[in-house]
């Protein structure tokens, strides 16, 4: 059994704007555990530090959803989630755009 498969996508750096949010929908493997990974790109795709991102659970039968963390990508743009993957559910990420865009010494 592998336990080493991976599959990604790729989300446009123009899907991310300040004040937005996207939700993108993916299915878990039959692994118990799952570790999710990623990185928020820009428009003019440079790493997007200080975005949230959050996974939702919905019940593929009631349609019931339930918030399970978020992250904050760090200075590279990254974020990692770990959870335990139920079968009869998917799962959603949804990303926010950083509330403060740009540097600090460019705010001042």
């Amino acid at each position: 059994m592998n336990c080493n498969k991976k599959a990604s996508f790729t989300i446009s750096g123009s899907k991310l704007l300040p004040c937005s949010k996207k939700h993108f929908n993916f299915h878990l493997g039959p692994m118990n555990y799952q570790i999710i990974k990623g990185t928020v790109y820009r428009p003019d795709h440079t790493p997007c530090s200080g975005a949230a991102v959050q996974i939702t659970q919905v019940d593929m039968v009631t349609h019931e959803t339930t918030p399970l963390g978020y992250v904050i990508t760090d200075k590279a743009g990254r974020y990692v989630f770990s959870l335990k993957a139920l079968p009869d559910m998917k799962y959603e990420l949804s990303v926010f755009a950083p509330l403060i865009t740009c540097k600090k010494e460019d705010c001042l």
